[in-house]
């Protein structure tokens, strides 16, 4: 009995030893989690924080932080649902992905087979794009150009296809780097035209259903009214929800990180979700593959990066000797970002509704040296820095755009002849009128957020303010026919790293 005993004993403790050890290290990095987003929340206040790590396709670590609605002082819950802006884009690359996958579609069919009323300023691009073109932001088309077309407008998404091909291609196609959300409404335009189904039901059927992601919905259309919402905030005051028309493939998903969990943790597990095949394993490699070289900043290879590019849907680099795919997202009141280690069968999901891109960043780059086990750098001071360095930017900006105000100057005209109806080719029309002496602009598209009073600037120049809490003051320039005294047109001077105001030319009609 003795002897048995001097057996086993040693044999337990070589089983127990490495267990302990186990759980000591897991137990370790939860409390490093706790106190790195703890640090994160206090350090940059966004409104609300939801986060969550995933292991293996199950949540090891989650919490929230802050407020769904500041004004009611509602606390945050870890079942509320937050617009995930882009990173809805990997869910519309997943479903043409489900396309291929049961023989509908190839990555390489032509758009124009599909929809042949699609047409950009380039014919040979028109002819050329196929499916996979359209989800890796190399259009030709430069990052952002056309998202007037969707924001705050009326109009369909039949309707911004038709006025795509007004936008200047100014990339080199199938190389430079142009991220474009209307290319994912196109992705999504095709969904239906196959299936017969919209891409809100294809992608509630195919994902959402099987994930078991009761609480996601494809938009805020889709609403019943019963859902537990993290409301949008901007600056800490509360604003409304953003009501998408077209481009919904592109950034309309609400969703929390207890269902995005069980999405990430479907791509880590080869396309299987509780055994049961979503996705093939060949799918998800093209999905995640790399298709669009970026460049690496000089600030990105300083902290251990040598290769950035975008896949289907993801953006793909490395990070300390790993492969990470992220995708962030952005809209009114909402910062998201999605990450997977997919050598660590690791996922990072935070969601805030305080519209803090530097909070999101800060956390999951402390995050990810925890669970790679690196030598911690301090991501909050760095990003504090950083938004300290755009701040300072933004206040220089307004001064040296101030400072080109030409003072004592008059207008050429009387300010009645300023009035009438404007057009521009690509976006539509525009309407200047008289209101209480003062003339008024409202970019008829956007009526209920691209209007202004004006204020006379300089020679024929005004100033606007629109309304809407992200954009800088702009400047409305007319030019004016010598000969005749009559207003031809006008431009925009309004610097937006969203909105590409410069291109519009709008010519007087009436």
């Amino acid at each position: 009995m003795k002897n048995i005993v001097k057996f086993i004993l040693p044999l337990v403790l070589v089983i127990a030893i490495p267990l302990i050890l186990f759980y000591n290290k897991k137990d370790n990095e939860l409390k490093q989690f706790d106190k790195a987003s703890q640090q994160v929340f206090n350090a940059f206040a966004p409104t609300g924080l939801s986060i969550a790590v995933v292991k293996e396709g199950s949540i090891v670590y989650e919490k929230v932080f802050g407020y769904k609605n500041s004004a009611t002082m509602d606390f945050m819950d870890n079942s509320a649902i937050f617009n995930i802006a882009s990173c809805s884009k990997a869910f519309t690359a997943a479903c043409i992905g489900k396309l291929v996958q049961e023989g509908l579609i190839s990555w390489d069919d032509k758009v124009i087979d599909y929809i042949p009323e699609f047409k950009l300023a380039d014919e040979c691009i028109t002819n050329q794009m196929n499916i996979q073109d359209l989800l890796s932001h190399h259009s030709g088309l430069k990052t952002f150009e056309g998202d007037l077309l969707w924001y705050n407008t009326q109009y369909s998404n039949e309707e911004i296809i038709d006025r795509m091909q007004y936008l200047p291609i100014t990339k080199k196609f199938r190389s430079d780097y142009g991220y474009q959300n209307n290319m994912f409404m196109i992705a999504g335009e095709i969904i239906e035209r196959i299936t017969g189904l919209t891409w809100e039901k294809f992608v509630t059927q195919n994902f959402f259903a099987p994930l078991e992601m009761y609480d996601t919905r494809s938009s805020n259309d889709a609403f019943d009214g019963k859902e537990n919402l993290a409301l949008p905030h901007y600056t800490d005051s509360l604003i409304d929800v953003f009501d998408f028309e077209g481009g919904k493939p592109a950034a309309s998903i609400w969703s929390n990180p207890k269902d995005l969990a069980n999405w990430i943790g479907m791509f880590m597990n080869n396309g299987k979700y509780n055994n049961i095949e979503i996705l093939s394993p060949e799918i998800i490699q093209k999905l995640t593959s790399p298709h669009t070289i970026l460049r690496v900043s000089d600030e990105m290879e300083s902290y251990g990066t040598h290769f950035k590019t975008y896949a289907l849907g993801w953006y793909v680099y490395d990070y300390q000797g790993y492969k990470i795919l992220e995708h962030d997202g952005s809209m009114p009141g909402y910062i998201s970002k999605v990450v997977m280690i997919p050598e660590k069968k690791i996922g990072i999901i935070i969601l805030n509704n305080g519209f803090d891109f530097y909070c999101n960043d800060a956390l999951m780059l402390t995050i990810t040296d925890i669970v790679l086990g690196k030598s911690a750098n301090n991501w909050i001071e760095y990003y504090e820095s950083k938004r300290r360095e755009s701040d300072q930017y933004e206040k220089d900006q307004l001064k040296e755009r101030t400072a080109k105000q030409e003072l004592n100057t008059q207008r050429t005209i009387a300010l009645n002849r300023f009035t009438g109806t404007y057009t521009d080719k690509m976006y539509g029309n525009a309407n200047i009128e008289m209101v209480n002496d003062q003339l008024k602009i409202t970019l008829l598209p956007t009526a209920k957020v691209f209007t202004s009073v004006m204020e006379h600037w300089h020679h024929n120049s005004f100033k606007i303010e629109f309304k809407d809490p992200y954009l800088p003051f702009g400047i409305v320039n007319f030019t004016i026919d010598n000969p005749t005294q009559k207003v031809k047109g006008f431009t925009i001077d309004l610097p937006s790293s969203d909105f590409n105001f410069s291109n519009l030319d709008f010519k007087k009609i009436d």
